[in-house]
């Protein structure tokens, strides 16, 4: 073995020379490769725009040429859902010009531009989440568990550097959110207005929780005087050699002896 693994090695010009005989598993799975890679260059070639100076008879003779014998579908790619939104032109509310890359309509979905949010930042203010469950009277599930979701973005919280981001609603939004949610604006009246009795409430029932345990804590403890025994007369026990007295009051008896 040691001979013959030498003269091949002499003979030819090194290991590059050798013929590597591959098994049939192996071809078959090149095979599937190359074709793989034709339809992928297929695909690719067919999502291209029509709009260039491309010949498309010589592509189409090449890729025929290259076409896999058996009938395989070539895999297209799904089009794009924001595709769509971007060619669809959307103008703005107030000024009616085009706003598709504005700030509100990326983040709020609000058909507002740029400039017309900078010239009235009070109609389109951020405002907290707490802010805004304190103002209009909502809780978590209106903002999340409600259809649809109200939009946010989220920003560091100046109170607390070291904790979370808050999350900031778009003001008009949460507005029509409470509506919804309490009927109006006669209804966020009465809501707050609701919240302000039970707050009372609330302080009052404490206030008379401690009221009543400062009572008691003030209240004079009552000192029991120690009993007195009142013995009567005593008993002499001849067989224990002892005396013995109980109390008038308790039946206390004590037994003793005399010297």
């Amino acid at each position: 073995m040691g001979d013959s693994t030498h003269a091949s090695d002499t003979n030819g010009d090194g290991p590059a020379s050798k013929k590597v005989k591959l098994s049939k598993s192996t071809i078959a799975m090149i095979e599937r490769k190359r074709q793989n890679a034709i339809l992928l260059r297929e695909s690719r070639l067919q999502c291209r725009p029509t709009a260039t100076s491309v010949q498309p008879t010589t592509v189409s003779n090449s890729l025929s040429r290259e076409q896999p014998k058996n009938n395989m579908r070539i895999p297209h790619k799904k089009e794009d859902s924001d595709l769509s939104d971007l060619l669809t032109t959307v103008n703005c509310r107030e000024c009616h010009i085009c706003c598709n890359a504005s700030y509100l309509h990326e983040k709020f979905g609000e058909n507002v531009c740029d400039e017309c949010r900078d010239k009235d930042k009070d109609q389109f203010k951020l405002i907290s989440k707490t802010d805004a469950k304190n103002e209009f009277v909502l809780k978590d599930c209106d903002f999340d568990s409600r259809e649809p979701p109200l939009r946010f973005v989220t920003a560091p919280n100046p109170h607390n550097r070291k904790g979370g981001f808050m999350k900031l609603y778009l003001q008009g939004q949460v507005y029509e959110r409470a509506c919804e949610v309490h009927g109006g604006d006669e209804g966020i009246d009465k809501a707050i207005l609701q919240r302000s009795k039970n707050r009372e409430a609330f302080a009052q029932r404490k206030m008379n929780k401690k009221l009543a345990e400062l009572r008691n804590s003030s209240k004079p403890r009552q000192i029991k005087e120690a009993h007195v025994h009142e013995f009567g007369d005593e008993m002499y026990h001849e067989d224990d050699d002892e005396y013995s007295h109980s109390c008038k009051s308790c039946g206390y008896t004590e037994h003793y002896e005399k010297l």
